[in-house]
């Protein structure tokens, strides 16, 4: 079976790559064409730095009032479905035998994007007579009614054929929203970033460097203000991380500092270099341009602090103590999942000299292998269901 996979594969934020990567390789290892992969929402088709204007739009619909916000984005999503996103799903579903949509924050609706983009992809799928299966996706409430009758739309074209999600806060969001009303209740699966480990080849285990190196994923106070109802302002954030940096320094560890990608992240961390650098040659800034990159810089790490959810999911599965930085509940769902709601610090109310304490308490308390290798073993499973349940749905008459 040619599978392909709607994601947001080449997004600036590397950790949405990485998931991606993670499902298509494993769908092939579980018995999908080779000719299976991701296919980007936003009509993406490589790695990159993003868009120079990104920071500027978003807070410009930051400052919006929530019913001028959402007229304002109508006609770009107009122009945009018309001119790149129809062409490229339809150029891109040539040759496919089934639809995933799959891996992500994909079940929002965040100024009608997602629900924009799902929709054409339903209807071009429709066209075609696809089964369209979601999986290990995660889901938010407070749907607009656009969003909610472009939900319903797609819906009604009936190729959708299974839903599955990441947690079980998404679980009960999506039944809410359209599962338990169209017949399509929600399973739950691992988040397929778990899997990380396996596709890029890392050995998970503790690292051995000596001095420690203490990873700080560095996300934009914009980023967190645009996504979460709740968020530090901008001047305390900035002065808990240096202070962070500044107490895991003086502990005699060394500092990376990095981020996912994301254009508003990486203006953070180049606005904080120069406070950073005055901390000393204890502090480096590696810069990963592709999933992998990543991944490999996370395993590389004696521990992380981050708020970036696959930051701490690949740290979760190479093996690395990690500190998650409170912000969306969507990390938190994830945290409960794997049974590491201890691991949760939030940031500014929690002083950077405590965090580094935390920090150091999660290097001595790793996650036990036998819990991350049965969540990775479910990750993988549930892929092999999503495998299985496509072929089923192509067999039917």
């Amino acid at each position: 079976m040619r599978v392909r996979v709607f994601n947001v594969k080449y997004s600036p934020n590397l950790g949405d790559g990485l998931l991606s990567e993670c499902l298509e390789q494993t769908l092939i290892d579980c018995g999908a064409a080779p000719d299976t992969w991701s296919v980007d929402l936003a009509g993406r088709t490589t790695f990159g730095a993003g868009s120079a204007n990104r920071s500027a739009q978003m807070r410009v619909l930051d400052a919006c009032p929530a019913p001028l916000r959402r007229l304002a984005v109508r006609a770009p999503l107009a122009i945009q479905s018309r001119r790149v996103w129809r062409p490229h799903y339809r150029q891109a579903l040539d040759g496919a035998d089934g639809v995933v949509i799959g891996g992500g924050n994909l079940m929002t609706d965040l100024d009608l994007n997602f629900p924009t983009k799902i929709g054409l992809v339903v209807e071009e799928a429709a066209r075609r007579g696809l089964p369209v299966f979601f999986h290990g996706c995660g889901a938010a409430g407070n749907w607009s009614p656009r969003g909610r009758a472009l939900l319903g739309k797609a819906l009604r074209h009936g190729v959708i054929k299974g839903v599955s999600v990441r947690d079980e806060r998404s679980r009960r969001i999506w039944n809410d929203l359209a599962g338990t009303q169209s017949g399509l209740e929600a399973t739950l699966v691992r988040d397929p970033g778990l899997l990380a480990a396996r596709r890029y080849r890392v050995a998970p285990g503790r690292q051995t460097n000596d001095p420690p190196v203490i990873g700080l994923n560095v996300t934009s106070q914009l980023a967190l203000r645009y996504h979460a109802e709740q968020a530090p302002d901008a001047a305390s954030l900035d002065a808990w991380y240096i202070a962070l940096a500044r107490a895991l320094v003086a502990r005699g560890n060394r500092v990376a500092v990095f981020t996912n990608g994301s254009p508003e992240d990486r203006a953070c961390a180049q606005r904080l270099e120069p406070a950073f650098r005055a901390l000393g040659s204890a502090v480096s800034f590696p810069d990963p341009r592709t999933p992998e990159q990543l991944v490999h810089l996370i395993a590389g790490l004696d521990a992380l602090a981050a708020f970036r959810m696959h930051a701490v999911i690949a740290a979760y599965a190479c093996g690395v103590p990690f500190l998650a930085l409170a912000w969306d509940p969507k990390l938190d769902a994830f945290l409960r999942s794997v049974g590491c709601e201890d691991r949760l610090c939030r940031p500014v109310r929690t002083s950077g000299e405590a965090a580094a304490v935390r920090l150091r308490d999660a290097m001595q308390r790793p996650v036990p292998t036998e819990e991350r290798d049965r969540a990775v073993a479910d990750a993988h499973a549930g892929v092999a269901m999503l495998q299985d349940a496509i072929a089923q749905a192509l067999r039917r008459p």
